[in-house]
């Protein structure tokens, strides 16, 4: 972890960079002066934020902090903005648990969303600590990069003003255009588990590229496409995360699916 003047130095330089900008705009606007020339190369460095589809722009995030494997990997991020204009997002459905939906914002309403959560304060919000009572806290995250500075600030106890609540609620409105997404691809790991008859499960198909005994002693996630991992990632949102299911023989075990631009983590090892 970093230390104390090392955070103090992080969050000295985040907050110059937003004076700066925000200084900057302002004497931009109070010059009656032509539209400024298409941006150079050496320009588009000073972006205020990476426009690479892959780069992480805002992210809205929850979770328990004590969660199984499978099921923090199968639990998604409410909502994420990527570089490219990319707003993924969930959204509750009685019928399927969970929907994932995505749209494409462009540059002006992405920027107008950015300027809003600094307008919030989110440059002097302090992470809080987790009370030691909480046997499993949920923790809200908001991430922030631009500049190319990136800041996360870590809350369990509420946020000024209900600013959580109010950023994940305009950051699932950026667009009234979504689709649905439904995943036909993804990283697959396996984790045995004491099955629950009370709970719903279903069979692994003996024709699967792999068994999961195989897959759980190997510690490792597998690509997976097709039909197949469709069903992993739609018996996750219906599970709440914690499917079971079940092999030959009778062992169960909970499975988890990352898709890539999707699901909060990347390939995961499951060894130790």
């Amino acid at each position: 972890m970093p230390d104390n003047d090392s955070k103090n130095t992080t969050m000295r330089r985040f907050r110059l960079m937003i004076a700066l900008a925000l200084a900057a705009g302002a004497l931009v606007a109070c010059r009656e002066t032509p539209p400024p020339a298409a941006p150079t190369p050496d320009d588009a460095a000073l972006s205020l934020w990476d426009p690479d589809p892959g780069a992480l722009v805002v992210r809205l995030d929850s979770h328990g902090e004590h969660l199984s494997p499978a099921v923090r990997l199968n639990t998604l991020p409410p909502c994420t903005v990527w570089g490219d204009g990319r707003v993924v997002w969930t959204s509750p459905n009685p019928a399927t648990g969970e929907d994932l939906l995505e749209a494409r914002v462009d540059e002006a309403a992405l920027r107008g969303f950015v300027d809003s959560i600094l307008a919030r304060g989110f440059a002097t919000w302090e992470d809080d600590a987790v009370s030691p009572a909480e046997e499993n806290p949920v923790v809200e995250t908001i991430t922030l990069a631009i500049y190319g500075d990136t800041r996360i600030v870590r809350r369990a106890a509420g946020w000024p003003d209900s600013s959580y609540s109010r950023i994940l609620d305009a950051c699932r409105h950026l667009s009234d255009a979504p689709v649905l997404v439904m995943p036909s691809a993804g990283w697959v790991s396996a984790y045995p588990i004491t099955t629950d008859s009370a709970l719903p499960s279903w069979t692994w198909p003996p024709g699967a590229p792999f068994t999961l005994r195989e897959l759980a002693a190997s510690g490792q996630a597998r690509w997976l496409e097709g039909d197949l991992a469709t069903a992993i990632w739609r018996s996750a949102r219906e599970a709440g995360g914690a499917m079971q299911v079940l092999e030959r023989g009778g062992q169960g075990y909970a499975l988890a699916i990352v898709a890539p631009g999707y699901s909060r983590d990347g390939p995961v090892s499951t060894g130790e």
